[in-house]
C-alpha cells in the first residue's frame, strides 16, 4: 500500500515541474529569462557500470517415507565483486548529449542524451541433498550475463551554486533502454521461486542523479555524476527498480564524469575586450 503512494506522489511533482518549466510570453531565451542569465552547451561523459547485488534466495524442501526423511537446500546469490573475477560486474558507458542551467528556485537544471551502457555480472548457484541429514549429493554452477544497452535520457534537477567555480545538482530522470546485444548463461531455478532469463529487452525506468560540477577556465565544466534507476514504469513490475538476472537481483548504478562545453554567450562565459578597451556590447570601460 505505500509503495502505490509514491504513484500520486510522482505526479505531483511531475506536475509542479511541467507548470515551472513551461517558458513565458515574453523575453528570449530558456524561460524567457534572456541569454544573459543562461548557461548551455553539449557535453559527453565517459563512465562505468557496476550491478551492485542484491539480496540472496535460498529454499529448503523436506520430504519423507516410512524410513527416511529427504532434504534438498538451494542457495543463489549475485555475484560478489570482491570475490575471485572482481572486474566481471563493471561495464563501460559512453554518453552524449546537451544541456540547460538557468536561475530559477526550484527547477534550473536540464539536460537530455544518449548513451551506451554494459551490464555484467553473474549468479554463484548450489544445491546440496541430504537423506537423514547424510549429505548424498551436491551441485555448483555460476550464470553470467553481459547486455549492452542504447538508451535515451532525460533529465530535470535543482543546481545549487556553492561557488563561482562549484555546484552541486540533483533530481530525477527518464530512460527509455533498448538491449541490442544479450549474452546471457542462467543457472539452474529454485523451486517455487520467480526465475527470468533477464530484463525485458525494452526498459523505460524513473531515476536519481547527483553531480558535482566544476567549472573551469574559458567555457569547461567537468561534473562527476551517479545514476540509479528508482521506479520501473516499463514492464511495470510493481514499483521494483533493481534488475533480475535467473534467481536474483541487481541495481544498476552508473558512475560518469562528463565533460560540459559551454555555448558563446552562456552566462559562466569569461569576457574577452578588445585592446581599445571596449566590450562585445560596444561600450566604453
Amino acid at each position: 500500500m505505500k509503495k502505490l503512494l509514491i504513484i500520486p506522489f510522482l505526479l505531483i511533482i511531475f506536475t509542479a515541474i511541467g507548470q515551472d518549466y513551461k517558458p513565458g510570453k515574453k523575453g528570449g531565451g530558456l524561460y524567457s529569462t534572456g541569454q544573459n542569465v543562461v548557461d548551455k552547451g553539449w557535453f559527453f561523459g565517459l563512465g562505468f557500470t557496476y550491478m551492485l547485488p542484491y539480496s540472496p534466495v535460498s529454499e529448503q524442501i523436506e520430504t519423507s517415507d516410512s524410513t527416511n526423511q529427504y532434504t534438498t537446500t538451494y542457495f543463489a546469490q549475485h555475484k560478489n565483486t570482491f570475490a575471485k573475477s572482481f572486474a566481471t560486474q563493471f561495464g563501460p558507458s559512453i554518453e552524449i548529449g546537451k544541456f540547460k542551467m538557468n536561475d530559477k528556485k526550484i527547477i534550473n537544471y536540464m539536460d537530455y542524451s544518449l548513451s551506451w551502457k554494459w551490464f555484467r555480472g553473474g549468479e554463484n548457484f548450489s544445491s546440496n541433498s541430504f537423506v537423514n541429514n547424510n549429505l548424498t549429493s551436491s551441485y555448483e554452477t555460476r550464470g553470467t550475463y553481459s547486455d549492452h544497452l542504447v538508451s535515451g535520457n532525460f533529465n530535470l534537477g535543482y543546481r545549487f551554486d556553492q561557488s563561482d567555480k562549484k555546484f552541486y545538482v540533483n533530481g530525477l530522470g527518464l530512460n527509455l533502454d533498448y538491449t541490442f546485444i544479450k549474452g546471457r548463461t542462467g543457472t539452474a531455478p529454485i523451486p517455487s521461486k520467480e526465475y527470468v532469463d533477464g530484463p525485458s529487452s525494452i526498459l523505460g525506468e524513473l531515476h536519481y542523479f547527483f553531480g558535482i560540477g566544476f567549472k573551469t577556465s574559458k567555457r569547461l565544466i567537468i561534473m562527476p555524476i551517479i545514476e540509479t534507476p528508482v521506479l520501473a514504469l516499463y514492464p511495470f513490475n510493481h514499483l521494483v527498480s533493481t534488475h533480475p538476472y535467473f534467481n536474483t537481483r541487481a541495481r544498476p548504478i552508473l558512475f560518469r564524469v562528463r565533460f560540459m562545453f559551454l555555448k558563446k554567450g552562456s552566462k559562466s562565459c569569461p569576457k574577452v575586450y578588445n585592446p581599445m578597451g571596449i566590450d562585445p556590447d560596444k561600450q566604453l570601460e
